[in-house]
């Protein structure tokens, strides 16, 4: 109590840290150096040591390596036709005469040779995509369904005979083709 009877107000306690002096938490060793104004017209006076300077990359792309250049765009060919013949013939056993009409359009006029196997291919590949639709029709659907499947044999079979033909510069004719694409 003071001096005349009167009661104090309560004093709230101060939280921890409170009474931390107004002083920067840096020691001034570690702090940035103060920069000169330059007088107006001057290019700036560049400090003596400077970290380089990072572009940042766009979200989601990898990082580029700093010393790579990158190369102009050349479209690339394939080295090897066989490689063509025979992607080509695996595909087509697969899914039916799609593969074969993309390769016969893309590789057109390319190699000669191998445009023989591509139409060879497209053709067979039409005669069983035309047998796999009539499996449909009642009765003589059950026929047709055992010639797809004798066509789908048959065409695995090429698949693996037909780029050793191409390799070996022989050509490659299906044992029954019905010649579509002339």
């Amino acid at each position: 109590m003071s001096d005349n009877n009167s009661p104090t107000p309560p004093v709230e306690p101060t939280p921890p840290g409170y009474d931390a002096p107004a002083t920067s938490p840096v020691p001034p060793a570690y702090q940035q150096p103060v920069q000169q104004q330059q007088p107006y017209g001057q290019p700036p006076v560049p400090p003596a040591y400077q970290q380089p300077v990072q572009q940042q990359q766009p979200y989601g792309q990898p990082p580029v390596p700093p010393a790579y250049q990158q190369q102009p765009y050349q479209q690339q060919t394939m080295a090897d036709p066989a490689s063509a013949v025979t992607l080509n013939y695996w595909l087509s056993v697969f899914f039916s005469w799609i593969p074969a009409l993309i390769f016969f359009l893309t590789e057109k006029g390319k190699n000669g040779f191998s445009d023989e196997y591509n139409k060879a291919n497209l053709n067979f590949s039409i005669l069983r995509g035309i047998t796999g639709f009539l499996v449909v029709i009642p009765y003589v659907g059950v026929i047709f369904g055992f010639l797809a499947l004798a066509l789908f044999i048959i065409h695995i079979i090429a698949a693996v005979d037909a780029p050793k033909k191409f390799r070996s510069g022989q050509p490659y004719k299906f044992p029954f083709n019905i010649a579509f694409i002339k």
